[in-house]
């Protein structure tokens, strides 16, 4: 094992201790997105609207940058048991937000969350998307609609 190979008391085990609590902390939050997955499955779209879906969204406004990735991680998770309503008029949103993040980690985030949401999200949510009045908004729905122009050619 790695951890007993290196000295106690040094430079080196510091290191390693850091980078494993890292990966613990990384690790629970995996598991509580997945969690959230689970009691919404369990309980319902409504239920989860009720008890979970706003505090995950409360904290897109966590000043530190791996909360906010978890709110992402967690939609990636919830939108496709939640369904196209919910997605758009409470995620789409929230991820579009997100998109301004000043983490250039989040937006990565985002961007790969976006792709995820686009066979979830139907195709009139998008276009009733695409004339709202936040920018951001406007682009990643104008967006969504191209990728499913570009595919619907793709297989014709």
């Amino acid at each position: 094992m790695v951890a007993d190979s290196i000295e106690k008391g040094t430079e080196h085990e510091d290191e390693y201790m850091i980078s494993e609590k890292e990966l613990l902390v990384y690790s629970i939050r995996e598991a509580a997105a997945n969690n959230l997955k689970r009691f919404a499955e369990e309980f319902g779209p409504e239920w989860a609207m009720q008890h979970l879906v706003p505090q995950v969204l409360d904290m897109v406004t966590n000043p530190h940058y791996l909360h906010r990735m978890m709110v992402l991680r967690a939609i990636s998770l919830m939108a496709p048991v939640m369904g196209s309503e919910i997605t758009c008029s409470k995620f789409l949103p929230v991820v579009a937000e997100a998109s301004k993040d000043r983490v250039p980690n989040v937006k990565f985030n985002v961007a790969k969350l976006l792709q995820s949401l686009i066979p979830i999200v139907d195709q009139s949510c998008l276009v009733d998307l695409s004339e709202d009045p936040d920018v951001d908004v406007r682009y990643f729905a104008n967006q969504a609609l191209r990728s499913i122009d570009d595919a619907a050619a793709a297989q014709s």
